[in-house]
């Protein structure tokens, strides 16, 4: 839409001064000129000569900063009906040709954007990650639905915590117990735990 057609009314403060621009002179209530000011009510009065604000003058070539101005004025309408009555008189471009009868219509696919990939080291601290999703800071997930919670301590990851709701193996061994719970190990190590998703 062409700024020359949202036509700005010339308003001033009645003690004098500058000459601002604003989609609408109002005749109660106060108005917001397109510089940023807002004039009280009964302080201004609509002027019938041009505009010598400068802030008012270079923003009247914004197209974005009028329209903010209209819809900030609750003129949102009054914009909406130039639009329509422009598109109206608009002549239609190739791309705009209307489809060739019994021409099936085709949608348009949008690829889907992807997030980029998160990049997950082989190991962190005492868990192997591979087959587990992060899901959120420092908790993990087993494809079997196995949560395992490990906790930062100085720079290293140790094993916390593991949450499952089916059957939970123990075995003695020689270095202490070992954990299963639904696809996923937990394994004494001589310095800590190994975790990880069942071999086999």
């Amino acid at each position: 839409m062409g700024v020359q057609q949202l036509k700005l009314e010339s308003v001033r403060r009645k003690t004098g001064g500058r000459i601002h621009l604003t989609p609408r002179v109002p005749k109660t209530g106060p108005v917001t000129t397109l510089c940023g000011q807002t004039l009280a009510a009964g302080t201004f009065a609509a002027a019938e000569t041009a505009a010598d604000c400068t802030n008012c003058i270079r923003r009247s070539q914004d197209q974005g900063r009028i329209s903010g101005a209209f819809f900030a004025q609750d003129e949102g309408s009054e914009l909406l009906r130039l639009s329509l009555e422009q598109a109206k008189f608009r002549k239609p471009t190739r791309g705009d040709a209307p489809p060739r009868p019994g021409a099936p219509e085709r949608p348009v696919v949008w690829p889907t954007a992807k997030p980029p990939a998160e990049i997950i080291p082989d190991q962190l601290g005492e868990l192997i990650t591979r087959g587990f999703r992060p899901s959120g800071e420092g908790v993990w997930r087993s494809p079997g639905g196995v949560v395992v919670k490990m906790r930062k301590r100085g720079k290293e990851w140790l094993f916390e915590e593991l949450v499952f709701e089916g059957a939970v193996i123990a075995t003695r061994i020689d270095e202490g117990v070992r954990l299963k719970a639904g696809d996923v190990e937990v394994t004494p190590t001589e310095d800590g735990y190994e975790v990880q998703l069942k071999k086999g």
